[in-house]
């Protein structure tokens, strides 16, 4: 096994490679020489690169040494040129040549830029406008535009665009003072934003503080006038008003003198082109006509007059304006108040303006909070009470519709039976209350002139019964101030406590407020009873023609119903209702024209059926009971009488016959019928004294058309007057049927002397002077009463 090759290079000398081997001497020869060849390609590539990397050194050291060369003979120009003379004269030549350049260009390059900077503004600042800007870059835009204006008005060569421009510029102008004025006007903007506006306005219109804070209070002064002024939504624009009165005095504290001060200040930092917010305005194209606009222009930084206001000056303006505000508000509000009806309205606006007032009136400087506060309370109630005593007299509204009614009457009366009401499925539907209205309305005799006369009074009713919840609501209000431990207060403010405003807000106005109310109502109801006086007295007169009657009937009708509503007009359920105007003396003439109109034909009547009576043919004591017989029924004429006076009341209305009407027709009945009574013994006397003289008499007697059998016919003449017993006869039935009718007509508890008289001589002439006789026919005319009195009830 051969040995193993040795590493030659551990070998120390060339002698230690012998000591091996020959084979492995041979081994070591080769291994020797393929290193060798391989160390030869190494080499000759190592030596390839060098060769190259060396060549390139050589070629960049060649090309620095000409350029080197180069500098050396620049560096040896420039030393020789760089020397006093040769710099001065260089530079006197560049300055030449400037100066011959500008004098040839700068008065065309001038009017370019001014006039194409000039054109620019219009569009700049009609688009600053539309958008959000601030009014202070606005008028910044402004001022520069009038500078350039200016420059342009004096240059020799003007164009006619400049005067066209000038115009445009004013109206621009004009539209912005307009708009600064409205957004110092709002109250609702920011105070920043009242700084910026009033620093435009200065730039603008070269005001001093002095002049701005003036025309910040005549603008807000202006303001609180035309709102307090408006109209429509009285409630709104009034408190507007008052909260801007208010905001004025504390913007006015926070921004004069200090905070405007230093916004003016700030504009003097550098001139107005040098403005980054003017810069910024693309269409001015300031980076290129900078230079050529003019040195006016350049140059010009605002110099307002910044310190020209101290704190003293302002809060004397500020007191100056806020009682001119206070009072030129409370005028204004008293002006529209006097062209404003809506009692809701105007007690809206009270609470709402005392509760703005409480809030925020004690920190207005310069006025007193309890004299504001008395003069708010004073105007809102008087127009309150203007209010409700002009309702109040809408009262006599009624009363000339009634008259008017009266003086062109129409007779429109319906049917009063309620048999004749009918109904349409539409009247009975949801719950039948048409239905119900309907027959309640013909049961009152409410004819469409009553339903109308009514509805304009309960309309007239609700509008001062308005008065009701405005009370209540006023009673119930709380009048607490939130901020009342943070502001400080006056001596008169301090005196007026918590207690004593709730006690003169929610107690002693609203009293007030209800003693003006029942006044006036008192006074209304007090014109409407003289009124229904006049018409009552031109129904009453003379003429009593049916018409007249019907005219009467209305108005009892209207009496009636408003009589029965007047209970309503009371303020609160604890006040006592008013008394009525219509008294007993004021309606008693329209009951007896009613009464008068009932009576007479039915008088006429009566009497041809007491003359039928007087007929020998008569059979009615054969119906005669007891002993002696008495008559136990009235006559048929008594009852016929009694039976047609009822049928007549009800004919013209069962809802007529009130109690008074009763007494009326009650005692002018038994006035009429009392003379008949007296009448007929009368002629029972004279027949009688006739007959004894002349043995022989002709009696005619008139049958009326509505006797009863036994007295129906013709009745012809008599050979003889009547006997003893038939004039008895005839004068117990007349006792019977006087003691029967007086049963109706008599008042209870109460007696005629007249017809006592006359009963006392009936029953003497009759034989009827017994007790006896006398108690037993009461009895019995009291007992027949009794069954018939349901016939009769009218009379009741």
């Amino acid at each position: 096994m051969a040995a193993e090759t040795p590493d030659p290079r551990t070998f120390k000398t060339w002698e230690d490679a012998f000591q091996y081997p020959v084979p492995v001497v041979q081994k070591l020869e080769r291994q020797l020489r393929s290193h060798a060849a391989d160390n030869r390609e190494k080499l000759r590539s190592l030596v390839g690169a060098s060769y190259r990397d060396l060549l390139d050194t050589a070629e960049t050291i060649i090309d620095m040494e000409a350029r080197m060369q180069r500098v050396e003979a620049n560096l040896a120009r420039v030393g020789q040129n760089c020397n006093s003379r040769n710099l001065d004269r260089i530079a006197r030549s560049a300055a030449k040549t400037h100066a011959q350049t500008l004098e040839r260009d700068a008065d065309r390059y001038t009017f370019a830029s001014q006039l194409s900077v000039l054109r620019s503004c219009p569009i700049v600042i009609a688009r600053l406008m539309k958008g959000d800007a601030g009014y202070l870059l606005v008028a910044k835009v402004l001022v520069i535009a009038r500078l350039l204006h200016k420059a342009l008005s004096q240059s020799k060569t003007k164009a006619p665009i400049v005067d066209q421009l000038r115009d445009k510029l004013g109206s621009l102008r004009s539209r912005l003072l307009r708009r600064i004025d409205r957004r110092l006007a709002s109250g609702a903007g920011e105070t920043e934003t009242l700084v910026e506006t009033m620093c435009a306005y200065s730039l603008v219109t070269s005001s001093t503080p002095v002049d701005v804070l003036r025309h910040f209070h005549h603008v807000r002064m202006e303001e609180i006038l035309g709102s307090s002024r408006k109209g429509d939504g009285l409630k709104e624009h009034g408190v507007n008003a008052l909260k801007l009165c208010l905001k004025t005095c504390q913007d006015t504290q926070t921004i004069f003198p200090r905070r405007l001060a230093d916004a003016l200040a700030r504009l003097k930092t550098h001139p107005l082109v040098q403005d980054p917010d003017v810069r910024a305005l693309y269409e001015l194209n300031l980076d290129i006509h900078h230079q050529w606009i003019g040195g006016e222009a350049q140059d010009y930084t605002p110099q307002p007059r910044h310190d020209a206001l101290q704190r003293p000056e302002a809060e004397r303006l500020l007191h100056q304006w806020s009682k001119q505000a206070i009072s030129a508000f409370l005028k204004g509000i008293k002006t529209v108040l006097e062209d404003t009806k809506d009692l809701n309205e105007v007690a809206q606006l009270r609470q709402e303006l005392i509760e703005t007032w409480i809030v925020s009136g004690p920190r207005m400087a310069g006025v007193k909070s309890r004299n504001v506060l008395d003069d708010l309370r004073d105007t809102m109630n008087g127009q309150l009470e203007t209010i409700v005593r002009s309702r109040a007299q809408g009262l006599g509204y009624v009363v000339g519709q009634v008259a008017g009614t009266v003086g062109s009457w129409k007779d429109t009366s319906v049917s009063t039976s309620l048999w004749s009401t009918t109904a349409t499925a539409t009247e009975l539907s949801n719950g039948a209350q048409p239905f119900k209205q309907h027959i309640l309305n013909t049961h009152q005799g409410r004819d469409e002139a009553v339903i109308h006369i009514l509805t304009n009074y309960d309309k007239w009713t609700e509008s001062v019964l308005e008065v009701k919840s405005v009370v209540k609501h006023m009673k119930e209000a709380r009048w607490d101030d939130p901020f009342h431990d943070d502001v400080e207060l006056d001596d008169s403010d301090e005196e007026l406590g918590d207690d004593s405003k709730q006690t003169l807000l929610s107690r002693d106005d609203p009293r007030l407020l209800e003693e003006v109310t029942q006044d006036a109502l008192a006074g209304a109801l007090t014109a409407l009873g003289d009124g229904f006086k006049k018409i009552i007295h031109s129904l009453t007169g003379e003429d009593r023609s049916e018409q007249q009657v019907s005219k009467a009937i209305f108005v009892l009708r209207v009496v009636r119903e408003i009589n029965k509503r007047i209970p309503r007009l009371r303020v609160l359920d604890t006040s006592t209702p008013h008394t009525t105007p219509f008294t007993n003396e004021l309606i008693r003439p329209l009951h007896l024209a009613l009464a008068a109109e009932i009576v007479t034909p039915v008088m006429a009547s009566y009497q041809r059926l007491l003359k039928a009576m007087a007929t020998p043919s008569s059979k009615s004591q054969l119906l005669w009971e007891g002993n002696p017989a008495l008559p136990a029924q009235p006559s048929p004429a008594a009852f016929r009488f009694l039976r047609a006076l009822v049928k007549s009341m009800a004919r013209h209305g069962t809802d007529l016959w009130v109690p008074e009407a009763v007494r009326v027709i009650k005692s002018l009945t038994e006035e009429e019928v009392t003379k008949t009574w007296r009448n007929s013994l009368t002629s029972m006397a004279e027949t009688s004294s006739t007959a004894a003289d002349t043995p022989s008499i002709q009696a005619d007697t008139e049958t009326s058309a509505d006797a009863d059998d036994q007295t129906r016919g013709s009745v012809g003449a008599e050979s003889a007057s009547p006997s003893p017993d038939l004039k008895s006869q005839r004068l117990k039935q007349l006792a019977f049927d006087m003691l029967y009718i007086q049963r109706y007509l008599a008042h209870p508890g109460t007696g005629s002397s007249s017809v006592s008289a006359l009963m006392d001589q009936v029953y003497g002439a009759a034989d009827l002077e017994a007790e006896g006789l006398q108690a037993r026919l009461k009895k019995s005319a009291a007992d027949y009463a009794r069954k018939t009195y349901l016939l009769f009830a009218l009379l009741a």
